[in-house]
């Protein structure tokens, strides 16, 4: 019951933040600025369709595992939506275009809902292998923001595209040590306690 509640909520809570993004003003604030764009905007846009999927029955769910088995599918769309969008030309294109402008809130969205309908059923090694492409993508795509000699974006200044650059830097090198700590501690940690209660049992006399 309590559970239903909090899903029922946060589908609440990603509806408005969804449409708070498409308020013109917000929209055209966070468009103003490279960082803000892809830093803020993006993640943003995410949160609200993972939060969004959450008013999704479980029948429609179950239905959507068919195409989905271990995760494998909706962290693919993910990540492929997520490679999209670090394209330099599609940060100018969306600014001038508003039909790719929708599709921007569109696909950002969707792969939010899928992230959270995936990820819960991925195990260890699909997440791996999803983090393993997008955080090194993140990483080559802010190397190469800083390291360009031109402009990559018409539509955004030099120090932009370099802030925008560091802030990717620093995402995929915090993500890649969250993923580390949380793939390989753990798994030391039970060794330890393995390791600690056959010890035990070899002192207990018999």
């Amino acid at each position: 019951m309590m559970k239903h509640r909090f899903e029922e909520s946060g589908s609440r809570v990603g509806a408005v933040l969804f449409v708070i993004l498409l308020v013109p003003a917000v929209r055209r604030m966070m468009e103003s600025g490279m960082a803000f764009h892809m830093l803020l905007q993006f993640p943003l846009i995410l949160l609200a369709g993972w939060l969004l999927a959450n008013a999704l029955s479980a029948q429609t769910r179950a239905q959507l595992q068919k195409w989905n088995h271990a995760g494998v599918t909706g962290l693919l769309m993910a990540s492929m939506v997520l490679m999209f969008w670090m394209i330099p030309r599609a940060l100018d294109l969306v600014l001038i275009d508003p039909t790719l402008e929708s599709w921007k809130f569109i696909s950002l969205a969707l792969a939010g809902a899928a992230l959270e309908l995936s990820w819960r059923t991925a195990g260890m090694i699909v997440r791996g292998f999803f983090l393993g492409n997008v955080l090194p993508m993140m990483m080559v795509a802010g190397w190469l923001y800083i390291e360009a000699p031109v402009r990559l974006c018409n539509a955004y200044l030099s120090n932009d595209q370099l802030r925008t650059g560091s802030g990717l830097l620093a995402l995929s090198i915090a993500g890649s040590l969250i993923w580390f700590y949380a793939f390989f501690i753990p798994v030391g940690l039970e060794d330890g306690r393995e390791c600690g209660d056959g010890e035990i049992k070899q002192k207990r006399p018999v």
